[in-house]
């Protein structure tokens, strides 16, 4: 058999089944190797993978845990995951008091998703909280893309619609 032409996969299969240690950590080579007898008759049971020099690793430094005020709850993320990542930053960031609207009819309780990086923030609407400023900063910015939306002509809701200063129907939402 020709292991040259075996796939990584397979060679592991085989040096499993030969019952060579370590044979999850080895590369292709280092499989192919294990895997061919240096004579008839003989096979390497066990590899030895050469160790790599490690630098010396700095302290690692606690994360901060954020400070998460009331109205604000803190979605699932894996540790040491781009979301975590972005958690320790946002604590560190000044903390910028902010109010939701409550729309309509929505009931007490609703929340807005913050997503960032995966970090997710759910901000309770109707009650004034304190966010990390980069937070504060996206949801002004989706409240003003909101608002000059709403208040846009061509909106079909907007009563300066076109169609509906000339008398015209704009379909389900005459007035």
């Amino acid at each position: 058999m020709n292991l040259n032409a075996t796939k990584t996969a397979d060679l592991r299969k085989m040096a499993k089944k030969q019952k060579i240690e370590g044979y999850e950590d080895l590369e292709r080579k280092e499989l192919l190797v294990a895997l061919k007898p240096e004579k008839p008759g003989e096979n390497p049971k066990k590899i030895e993978k050469p160790k790599k020099e490690e630098a010396p690793k700095a302290p690692e430094e606690e994360p901060e845990e954020p400070e998460l005020g009331d109205g604000i709850t803190e979605g699932h993320f894996p540790a040491g995951s781009k979301a975590e990542i972005m958690r320790v930053h946002l604590a560190k960031q000044p903390k910028i008091r902010i109010l939701i609207p409550v729309e309509g009819k929505e009931k007490p309780g609703m929340t807005v998703p913050v997503t960032i990086n995966g970090y997710r923030l759910n901000i309770a609407k109707g009650v004034y909280v304190e966010v990390p400023e980069q937070v504060a900063d996206m949801i002004m910015k989706s409240q003003k893309q909101t608002v000059e939306a709403l208040n846009n002509p061509l909106n079909l809701s907007n009563p300066r619609h076109p169609r509906k200063q000339s008398g015209e129907g704009v379909g389900s939402l005459d007035a």
